[in-house]
């Protein structure tokens, strides 16, 4: 006589080894497929587990919050020329869903037994401690100067885009790249696969947008950090160029230094836009009626403070990325380094500080001097 009992405990393993083996393959898979949101939440959690994380926080509303991390709403510029009908439209600045709080599962602590450290310092001398190097005004941090191409691989997974507009979209992130080079920390430097999602039509690319549970629409462009693509609304090809190059830097920010201040995330996504001709930004036009922000309220702005003055947030970040690129570019590659070493930590007001060597009203000064004398 068959044994149920015993063939029943055959089914029930054989079933638990399909299941286990299926989410095994979607794990590996999820950068590159769409899945539900409650897997990638699961993932997450157990992502979190495995790193030993003790500061849970709340993680499985913070991360349905954050799954995706929407990085710009891009301005919904509509020409340069038109810019005071774009600033009464409003349309797009500051339109995040709470961009920085996506749970940072790609920069992992080191275990607690780990008591040695090497590291190589800007001069290529090797060190070796029982704690972690501390970074200060001091510290020599090794560029990488140039940046191959293949760095960064651009994936267009719709084919709406022209291909004269798919290549001057290489050509832009290429010239950001290249920009960026030259502060970029070596040990920095992976290779980044950037997935784009364009729309042609409005209705299509608000209905994908609800799936991401975006408090507002944004205008023409946001990024998933979850599933590491950027959702691109196709308006005239100089507007879509820098919708995706400003998503695109977004992507090579998460995977060079991980979870980054708000003000140097948006700051270096709207420097590369226009990396080569700066008074082509639409921000030189803010700033003929405009000051920049106190460095203090930029450094400490809140998600809340961001939606009241988008345009002043956006500019100011833009304004001192872009005084850092030409005027202390070591102090830029300081902040970069630091950013992709600490953890889920944010660069603080007390950081930049230690940083520059010097207070922070020191650092305005600096600032609203080359500003003054530029713009």
């Amino acid at each position: 006589m068959v044994n149920r009992n015993g063939i029943g405990a055959k089914l029930f393993i054989v079933v638990s080894v399909v299941l286990i083996n299926s989410l095994g393959v979607l794990y590996f898979a999820r950068d590159s497929i769409n899945l539900p949101q409650f897997l990638h939440l699961a993932f997450g959690f157990v992502e979190a587990q495995l790193q030993g994380k003790s500061n849970q926080e709340s993680l499985a509303p913070d991360a349905l919050r954050s799954l995706v991390e929407i990085s710009h709403g891009q301005k919904g510029l509509e020409a340069k020329k038109n810019y005071d009908d774009y600033t009464q439209s409003n349309s797009g600045i500051g339109e995040h869903e709470a961009p920085h709080t996506y749970k940072c599962l790609d920069k992992i602590k080191p275990p607690e037994r780990k008591t040695i450290y090497t590291w190589t310092d800007g001069k290529g001398v090797k060190h070796i401690s029982d704690s972690p190097r501390k970074l200060n005004s001091g510290t020599s941090v090794r560029v990488a100067k140039t940046i191959d191409p293949e760095a960064i691989s651009l994936n267009f997974l719709s084919h709406n885009l022209p291909f004269n507009v798919q290549g001057a979209v290489r050509e832009r992130v290429q010239q950001a790249i290249d920009a960026f080079a030259h502060v970029t920390p070596e040990e920095s430097v992976v290779p980044v696969v950037a997935n784009i999602r364009s729309f042609s039509d409005k209705d299509a690319y608000e209905k994908y947008s609800k799936r991401f549970n975006l408090a507002t629409a944004t205008s023409s462009g946001f990024y998933s950090a979850g599933l590491n693509e950027s959702a691109i609304l196709i308006r005239d090809n100089e507007q879509t160029l820098q919708t995706i190059t400003h998503e695109i830097m977004h992507t090579i920010n998460r995977y060079w230094y991980g979870q980054v201040a708000k003000w140097l995330n948006e700051g270096m996504a709207e420097y590369s836009e226009t990396p080569g001709v700066l008074t082509n930004s639409l921000w030189v036009n803010h700033f003929k009626s405009n000051q920049p922000l106190a460095l203090t309220t930029l450094f400490e702005g809140t998600e809340s403070s961001w939606r009241k003055q988008p345009h002043q947030f956006y500019a100011s970040s833009w304004a001192f990325v872009t005084f850092l690129m030409n005027e202390n570019q070591e102090l830029m590659s300081r902040l970069l380094l630091l950013e992709a070493e600490n953890g889920c930590k944010e660069l603080s007001t007390k950081d930049i500080q230690l940083l520059y060597g010097g207070s922070i009203a020191a650092l305005d000064n600096d600032f609203r001097r080359w500003f003054r004398s530029n713009y």
